[in-house]
């Protein structure tokens, strides 16, 4: 199990730049990870994490993330309890899911709470982030190196015990290193060595990094500053400076810990981020983290980086054009999509599909025992959730044959929209977010079969994905009605609101096997293609179109 990546070295400027273009494979073979994030103290005994376990099966998840914790890992120094893995292990083989791992140490949230009680009660040994009046706060400090040193000893013994008991059953697909890491409380560290490296003139790794990523926002106010290099981080950078530096010691910092992690293992890893969303007005410390990998400082965090995989995001945010804009800006050349937590609710179901429609390796919900109730059944709230999770499933080997290839299309609703429209090879397409003109007061005309599953409103949302596979070979998957019509006169003279647009050879319902051979459960026509045309719900798994 790996996650595939190319490295290749810039031989103008010397600069070394990872390209991530594949994803997570288990047993040779590509694994989309798909699932939900057990809550904060659910690894903390078996019972509680089978809960995480059984919620995200019923969500039709795949994978289910946890955290283990350092403080519960490594109780005294050098004495290592790792019984939390074992069971969660065992329980994900159970219950034939796999495993992302959390590693909860120097950064929880942007806090310390999950260090050992050897750790904290020492900050003469492990030096605490200090504010500006030389109060210290909850973080420790990575311009240390004896911190970054004690926390890597407990995570290589963590992969050293992964290694013997899942190298070869691959439940664990990769490690979360920290988790939403930076410093709250202060925008800054005023520790003594923090103030020197402060001081000290910018990396010029990081200079070259940016000489060739003019479009970093990092390349934005160093220009604006004028470009100069042998000077301090406030001279280079202006007043986002003292961020800039403690970005740059915070991802060394993870990095040599994924390091040490991976000369023992090497599974994949990333590190994920409380978002600012690109707002000018978050400040570091107050509204996120300083620190984090939000977009002001993305670029800094991959050059600085060397053996961490992924930076993910964590996208809870509802309106879906900032939600892409996020996405846009993590799924790049240098980074593959992971979403490790987002929200459960109508919006993300939704939303989504426009991350996986744009190479999502992985994707996730937070808070997996929250969205069932007392007996593991799916909250309401939570319905359309698993209906979009099992729309997925059921076209997996679309999914990962057409990754990046720009052949997937995602239907998302947006506010003030009643429809979308798509252009493809040969036809053009149109989905309505509205009440439907077939059966007003419904959002999408089925048939029989459909209706007789008594969906609430949040499960009959318009969302999903068009899949162009071949010339004139569609598959479609989620909830909505799509209408094409050929992009060629006199065919488009044709259009009316009652019948299919374009020719059809056939509409049919079906599934993909172990070979990902597509296996029809159902043609339509007559009736069933007359009136709506081209619709999918996830009842019907994957519809297949076969156009003239």
């Amino acid at each position: 199990m790996i996650l595939y990546k190319e490295a290749w070295k810039n031989q103008i400027k010397g600069v070394k730049i990872m390209k991530f273009f594949e994803g997570f494979k288990v047993n040779g073979k590509p694994f989309l990870a798909l699932g939900a994030q057990a809550h904060n103290s659910s690894s903390y005994t078996r019972e509680m994490f089978n809960e995480a376990v059984k919620a995200t099966v019923a969500l039709n998840g795949n994978t289910v993330e946890a955290p283990i914790y350092w403080e519960k890992i490594e109780p005294s120094e050098g004495k290592f309890d790792f019984s939390s893995i074992d069971y969660m292990v065992e329980l994900c083989r159970k219950a034939k899911i796999k495993l992302v791992i959390l590693w909860f140490a120097s950064w929880k949230n942007g806090d310390f709470s999950y260090a050992p009680a050897w750790v904290k009660s020492d900050q003469k040994r492990f030096p605490r982030v200090l504010r500006a009046d030389g109060t210290a706060v909850p973080n420790l400090s990575a311009h240390y190196n004896v911190n970054w040193e004690a926390d890597a000893k407990a995570y290589c013994a963590v992969m050293a015990h992964i290694k013997k008991i899942d190298e070869k059953e691959q439940t664990i697909i990769a490690m979360q290193v920290q988790n939403e890491p930076g410093y709250l409380r202060t925008d800054r560290d005023f520790s003594p060595k923090a103030l020197e490296n402060a001081k000290k003139p910018v990396p010029e790794k990081l200079l070259k990094y940016l000489e060739t990523h003019n479009h970093a926002p990092a390349y934005k106010y160093w220009k604006e500053n004028g470009l100069k290099k042998g000077l301090d981080w406030e001279n280079t950078f202006g007043f986002w400076g003292a961020e800039f530096c403690e970005t740059w010691f915070l991802a060394l910092y993870i990095d040599a810990i994924a390091e040490a992690g991976k000369k023992v293992f090497d599974i994949p890893n990333y590190i994920n981020v409380w978002l600012n969303a690109g707002n000018p007005w978050g400040v570091a410390g107050m509204e996120y983290p300083g620190g984090g990998a939000v977009i002001r400082v993305m670029h800094i965090w991959l050059a600085a980086v060397d053996y961490i995989d992924m930076v993910a995001p964590d996208i809870y945010e509802q309106n879906s054009y900032r939600y892409q804009r996020i996405v846009d800006f993590y799924a790049s050349d240098e980074n593959a999509l992971f979403v490790p937590e987002s929200s459960g609710f109508v919006t993300g179901a939704c939303n989504l599909f426009y991350a996986i429609a744009k190479g999502a390796v992985g994707y996730a919900i937070f808070g997996a025992e929250s969205y069932v109730d007392a007996e593991g059944k799916v909250n309401d709230t939570a319905l359309a959730l698993r209906d979009s999770f099992y729309a997925i499933q059921k076209a997996m080997p679309l999914i990962l044959k057409h990754k990046n290839t720009g052949k997937m299309y995602p239907v998302v609703p947006h506010a003030g929209l009643q429809d979308e429209g798509f252009e493809f090879k040969e036809f053009l397409g149109n989905v309505m977010f509205g009440s439907n003109r077939y059966m007003p007061g419904r959002p999408l005309y089925t048939d029989y079969s459909n209706r007789r599953l008594n969906l609430n409103e949040d499960q009959m949302t318009p969302r999903g994905l068009i899949i162009e596979d071949e010339d004139k070979l569609f598959y479609l998957t989620g909830y909505f009605h799509l209408r094409l019509m050929p992009k060629k006169s006199p065919e488009i003279s044709r259009i009316n609101d009652y019948l299919p647009v374009a020719d059809f050879i056939s509409v049919e319902e079906g599934h993909f096997d172990e070979k990902g051979e597509f296996i029809v459960d159902r043609t339509r026509n007559g009736d069933q293609v007359m009136f709506g045309g081209f619709w999918v719900t996830p009842a019907c798994g994957v519809v297949r179109l076969r156009l003239i």
